[in-house]
């Protein structure tokens, strides 16, 4: 029995139409979910860590117009600290007790936990039935070599005359049977060994990548640390408004004699300037200057 005369058989066909569907399945659902993750990974890669609070808005429109990205990112995006003066005053505390605002965005939860297999790709396709594709490919060697074996047996008849011949069909139909198990599992093989590195090659690598990049991106800051350094900025806080409320009286005192000051001083140099020029009015007069004199 020739290879050609074997693929021919109607039970064989259907298998080898079963696996090739499955193959063509699993090539198009990897390619189409290949490209948008792989876009994905050259968008962050063009981010810069030290603009990303400027271009935030921008990451936030992709991320969600992205359909393989759009649901973990609504989740990350609760994760997330966002630039604020109190919460980058406790981050950017130097030695000298001073702070400085810094714009950085912080994580406080790891990226892999919300971009990962399950939400990058498993979500993306239909992944149970993608599994099932061995089993269901397995499972159709045994029936269809049951069911040739029946057909088989019903076909012989042993009261004939001929019965070599019907002992020769039947086994022949026999060996068909056997082939059909053994083209099943040998497809389910086939087939687990190239889903897993065609999986590889188009989804996993970008999958990865994209957790690294997310990572590159924002700095992971736990919640116990995130809580520590608040408490250490209210600390800081706190002793500053103390030294302001203790140098506030003396502060206040020379503000007011500085403005009292500023305010007075030229409306007395006007009334001696006056006083100056009524003086000499009266000299020229006629003398009668004598008692402002004694005045000034």
């Amino acid at each position: 029995m020739s290879l050609l005369s074997i693929m021919q058989e109607p039970a064989i066909i259907i298998i080898t139409s079963f696996f090739v569907c499955f193959v063509i399945y699993v090539i198009i659902g990897y390619t189409k979910l290949e490209k948008r993750l792989k876009s994905v990974v050259s968008f962050l890669q063009s981010l810069n860590k030290k603009e990303l609070s400027y271009r935030f808005n921008q990451l936030d429109e992709y991320m969600s117009g992205n359909s393989s990205t759009a649901t973990p990112w609504e989740d990350f995006k609760k994760a997330l600290v966002f630039p604020d003066k109190i919460f980058g005053a406790a981050y950017g505390a130097n030695t000298n007790g001073t702070s400085e605002y810094k714009t950085d965005i912080y994580l406080t939860v790891d990226a892999s936990y919300f971009f990962n297999e399950e939400t990058l790709v498993f979500s993306q396709i239909n992944h149970k039935f993608i599994q099932i594709m061995p089993t269901l490919l397995t499972g159709l060697g045994p029936f269809f070599t049951f069911l040739n074996m029946a057909i088989a047996f019903t076909s012989v008849n042993f009261l004939s005359s001929n019965i070599d011949t019907s002992i020769n069909e039947l086994i022949a139909k026999i060996q068909i049977a056997a082939l059909c198990s053994v083209f099943a599992v040998g497809y389910s093989l086939i087939f687990m060994f190239f889903e897993r590195i065609l999986y590889s090659n188009k989804c996993k690598k970008y999958y990865l990548l994209i957790q690294k990049e997310l990572i590159r991106l924002f700095d992971i800051c736990t919640s116990e640390q995130f809580l520590l350094d608040l408490v250490k900025e209210f600390k800081m806080q706190a002793i500053t408004s103390e030294k302001v409320f203790k140098e506030l009286p003396d502060n206040f005192a020379q503000a007011t004699a500085k403005s009292l000051g500023e305010m007075t001083t030229p409306y007395l140099e006007n009334i001696l300037y006056s006083l100056n020029k009524l003086n000499e009015t009266l000299n020229k007069d006629g003398g009668n200057g004598d008692m402002v004199d004694k005045l000034f």
